[in-house]
């Protein structure tokens, strides 16, 4: 079986095919502050307003913090209070980025199936979990009971090999795949990663990978867990929720396999994440603002990226900054990649969702034209819908911060990069 079969297996107490339906027992469910309580009491309270294990609930406020408006700020303390009222112990009130949260303290484990209501709660796949991503609704009768019903589904996986050059990131890899692909390749299926070349990706890195399933289209994606995966896990007090077994290729609808040792720096042009170019390519397009954060982009490893590429430089656009958790900021701020950000320009926000989500923390207006790591670029997702949004990685957005274009990072990194 897949990793997909194997942990539904396990959830629905049976062996499992593509195509079945099943009852499947939850691990977690987890919820934030935009589509967790403001959404899910009124549901809850007619179905007899009961949990049937807090233990098993996460809820995290990323959204809405820190409030900008009165109307935010009535939504948080909503959140709070509700957590209160159930007992939620593992409530984490601005701490960051729910996803990002999940991951840093091993709160998801290989093995586990996960329900939460946001599109990218993909994002923990990484560590060998299978996440659903349902509605508000939805997500109360898992509250409720415990249990989700699902259709099994085919499982897409992509092989990743090749020798990585240095200056190429996971946000590079991804974009080249759904440029080829486009973003509805996996469409309605799991997608997991495999391939030789994921061994030389980071925890933080790998974390794109599946950030980025939904934008292909996937219910579900996954990262084959390797030994790096379980010492990670296990470092952080994890424990594996089952043990998962190497899928054989043929168990999959389809393989799809790339080498990355012919990549390059890549962009997803306005409006769609699937129309990508070679940062080369777009030297000519010209920037107002450039933007570092989101689950995909905020991460410890995407500051420590922009930050060696700063170093020494000043930015040439207003360049801004979201950690994507605390964690990440005080670790950024300890080792002095804050520090150094800030000398090349950059303005530093609080740790959370941001503009990513087009609710406060450097939203774009009329017409201004953006690089950034954020999940998205359709329309509107990061404020005024004419405003442009261009996908890169975050070597490429602080490449293009101080050109005040956009760059190829190979520009800036020397001529080994170049080359």
């Amino acid at each position: 079986m897949t990793l997909t079969e194997q942990i539904l297996a396990r959830a629905a107490g049976r062996t499992v095919t593509p195509g079945d339906e099943i009852w499947a027992r939850v691990d977690l469910a987890v919820m934030h502050d935009s589509s967790g309580p403001r959404r899910i009491a009124p549901v809850l309270a007619e179905v007899g307003n009961r949990i049937w294990d807090p233990s098993r609930v996460v809820v995290a406020t990323d959204h809405f913090t820190p409030a900008a408006n009165v109307r935010h700020a009535a939504i948080l303390r909503q959140t709070r209070h509700w957590a209160k009222e159930f007992g939620i112990g593992r409530f984490f009130d601005e701490m960051g980025i729910l996803h990002n949260l999940l991951l840093e303290k091993a709160i998801v484990t290989p093995g586990m199936l996960v329900v939460g209501a946001d599109s990218h709660i993909c994002t923990v796949g990484v560590h060998g979990a299978l996440t659903v991503g349902v509605g508000s609704t939805e997500l109360a009768m898992v509250l409720a009971t415990g249990e989700i019903w699902l259709e099994v589904p085919r499982t897409v996986l992509v092989r990743i090999e090749g020798e990585r050059p240095a200056w190429l990131t996971a946000r590079d890899i991804t974009m080249t795949i759904l440029g080829k692909l486009k973003a509805d390749f996996a469409l309605d299926r799991a997608v997991e990663f495999d391939g030789s070349a994921l061994a030389a990706l980071s925890m933080d890195e790998r974390t794109v990978l599946t950030n980025q399933g939904v934008e292909m289209g996937a219910v579900a994606a996954m990262v084959v867990p390797d030994e790096r995966t379980y010492e990670y896990v296990q470092r952080l007090g994890g424990k594996p929720a089952m043990e998962l077994k190497r899928p054989d290729p043929g168990s999959y609808e389809r393989v799809h396999t790339f080498d990355v040792s012919d990549m390059v720096p890549m962009v997803a042009c306005p409006p769609r994440v699937d129309q990508t170019r070679p940062a080369a390519e777009l030297e000519s397009v010209t920037l107002d603002r450039a933007y570092l954060g989101s689950c995909a982009g905020g991460k410890l490893a995407d500051l420590q990226a922009a930050a060696a590429l700063l170093k020494g430089r000043r930015v040439s656009i207003p360049l801004t900054v979201v950690p994507a958790t605390r964690r990440v900021y005080e670790e950024a701020l300890r080792t002095g990649i804050l520090e150094t950000l800030v000398a090349a320009g950059a303005t530093i926000q609080a740790p959370g969702c941001g503009a990513c989500a087009g609710l406060h923390s450097g939203l774009l207006g009329p017409e201004e034209r953006c690089i950034t790591t954020a999940t998205r670029n359709f329309p509107g997702r990061m404020g005024d819908p004419t405003a442009e949004i261009y996908l890169a990685s975050p070597l490429t957005v602080a490449a293009s911060a101080v050109a005040g274009r956009i760059a190829d990072p190979r520009e800036y990194l020397g001529r080994e990069a170049a080359a």
